[in-house]
């Protein structure tokens, strides 16, 4: 019985590092792959040109740890496809796709609607805050590009 004990624990400590490099692979396939007809279904209107640009940039897009301004970090950004989704309707009074995650967890998204603009939002999840996090996707992505500071 302890030799069988002893082979069931070396077989499950093995299998969590392969069972979490193989969620991180599913996962970076995810943000490699947006579901651009959903995410169009989503904001109600074309996808901007900066976002597509974003998303084709795998170096850019698989970073981590994003130093966005003094104050914010963009710790990974979010595949856009329909499991994305982040039912925040009651809160915002519309559903989410965060395009980046702050340190926090906060989502960094687009507002949809046909008549909304390019402005990206975050929303604070300690008290449901709603801030301009960059006054476009271009200007997000250029800084980002372009950081001021060094990259953490």
């Amino acid at each position: 019985i302890l030799l069988w004990l002893r082979d069931r624990m070396a077989r499950f400590r093995r299998s969590r590092p392969e069972q979490a490099a193989a969620r991180r692979r599913a996962l970076e396939r995810r943000l490699l792959s947006p579901d651009w007809v959903f995410y169009e279904q989503h904001l109600q209107r074309p996808v901007p040109p900066a976002l597509r640009a974003l998303y084709n940039d795998k170096l850019l897009l698989t970073a981590q740890d994003l130093r966005y301004r003094e104050d914010e970090l963009i710790t990974t950004f979010a595949p856009l496809d329909r499991n994305g989704l982040l039912e925040t309707r009651s809160l915002l009074g519309f559903d989410v796709v965060a395009i980046a995650i702050n340190a926090f967890g906060d989502p960094i998204y687009l507002r949809p609607g046909a008549s909304e603009t390019d402005i990206v939002y975050i929303t604070h999840h300690d008290g449901g805050d709603i801030e301009v996090f960059a006054d476009s996707v271009a200007a997000m992505v250029a800084q980002l590009r372009n950081p001021v500071g060094p990259r953490v």
